[in-house]
């Protein structure tokens, strides 16, 4: 028998532990925001990884930097996990998920918390996103070490990733305490699918314009500046300049959820105060999606230009921003993960994300460009009503996870 076989056997002989593991923690309702049971959840995850002969640590983000990390989180703990399994010299694999799920909205058929197993469909909210890849990636490691292997593997769940953030409390406050200094190699088990390898995602900006106009009586429109009717100008400007330039860029990777271009969206607006007031203020929120190319700085140029156009006062806030991220697609473990697929039978698809996702700390605040995202899932699933994994892809998508650190970490 090969080594490979050996591992998929081994995941075989795994799967009920890896269904049970991912049903319980469905099953303990991280929501976030603003970020309840963390710390039952990281207790739980903790006495399992510890059986399984981990070395494991919590890293709690101090109070004193939650309003700045965790700015949703009404003061509640922000607890990271770390474990490590050593058998000595090699490389040191870096295993992350995040534990934090979205709320639950409407319309479930099934209860969101109860990680029901209902023909061949495990349901609840983080069954795709991403509590899946956290139990994957747990019995991926279990499955090597089964078959033994040389260096070290590192298992992170941290909190927050679902709030963003330049900074947070979770893998961006791990990087900051210097925590994935010593990694090789680094892999998000974000929801991809068992042939997705993803190497980045797209930037992004969150913000907020805010046009100031001139109050008047609303029988006497010339004696004040509508503010409603100047940002209706504002945004035909940015239709007439900007959306023909947006057209223009895209990538050339995949893309998922499937976006190739970059794109700009208004998503909130609100102005006037009464129909009988001329309104002196309108708020638009915006989100600009950047792909791998464009830069941070040209963005905000072109956002401005048509606004500082219009001749009135005004204000931009940002409330999120990050670069895109690209990483190579020789890279060592990307290399790997693309091994791993065509082991399974399947045709790798090199992939980005639309979203971002905390490779950005990864890759640009620690300086590890041999990081990928794989695991298992689709994101067509994660964060909708009935939030639900096929069995079949769970285990498909842990095969592959275990195929990459066997690949990684292989005596």
């Amino acid at each position: 028998m090969t080594r490979n076989e050996t591992i998929l056997n081994a995941v075989d002989e795994l799967k009920d532990d890896l269904i049970e593991l991912l049903q319980a923690l469905i099953q303990i309702p991280t929501i976030n925001p603003p970020g309840e049971r963390y710390e039952d959840f990281v207790t739980e995850l903790r006495g399992r990884l510890d059986a399984l002969g981990y070395t494991t640590e919590v890293h709690t983000v101090p109070e004193a930097d939650l309003p700045v990390l965790a700015p949703f989180g009404q003061g509640l703990p922000r607890p990271n996990l770390l474990a490590t399994l050593n058998r000595g010299d090699g490389p040191i694999v870096h295993l992350n998920g995040h534990y934090d799920v979205v709320p639950v909205g409407n319309d479930w058929t099934t209860d969101p918390f109860g990680g029901e197993l209902i023909d061949g469909w495990i349901y609840g909210r983080g069954a795709a996103d991403m509590k899946s890849g956290l139990a994957a990636q747990i019995i991926a490691a279990e499955a090597v070490r089964r078959a033994g292997f040389a260096g070290t593997i590192v298992q992170s769940a941290v909190p927050d990733e679902e709030t963003v953030g330049v900074r947070n409390a979770g893998m961006g406050w791990l990087v900051e305490q210097g925590l994935l200094a010593n990694a090789d190699a680094v892999i998000i088990t974000e929801p991809f699918g068992p042939d997705g390898v993803g190497i980045g995602h797209k930037g992004a900006i969150w913000g907020e314009i805010t046009l100031h106009g001139k109050q008047a009586h609303g029988s006497s429109p010339r004696l004040g500046i509508n503010a409603v009717e100047a940002m209706a100008r504002y945004l035909t400007a940015i239709d007439t300049h900007v959306r023909p330039l947006l057209e223009q860029r895209s990538t050339s990777y995949g893309v998922t959820p499937p976006e190739p271009n970059a794109t700009l969206s208004f998503d909130t607006i609100h102005g006037g105060a009464a129909t009988n007031i001329v309104p002196d203020r309108c708020t638009v929120t915006f989100n600009r999606r950047l792909v791998p190319g464009e830069n941070l700085d040209e963005a905000r140029r072109e956002l401005l230009a048509p606004l500082q156009a219009l001749g009135l006062p005004y204000d931009y806030r940002e409330t999120y921003s990050t670069q895109p991220v690209l990483v190579g697609e020789d890279e060592p473990v990307v290399q790997a993960a693309c091994r791993a697929v065509k082991a399974l039978g399947l045709t790798p698809r090199i992939l980005i994300s639309a979203g971002s996702d905390d490779q950005r700390f990864v890759v640009r605040n620690a300086g590890i460009t041999n990081s990928l995202v794989y695991g298992p899932g689709t994101t067509a699933l994660s964060h909708i009503s009935d939030e639900r994994i096929a069995v079949e892809d769970l285990v498909l998508g842990t095969k592959g996870l275990a195929l990459i650190l066997s690949d990684l970490l292989g005596r």
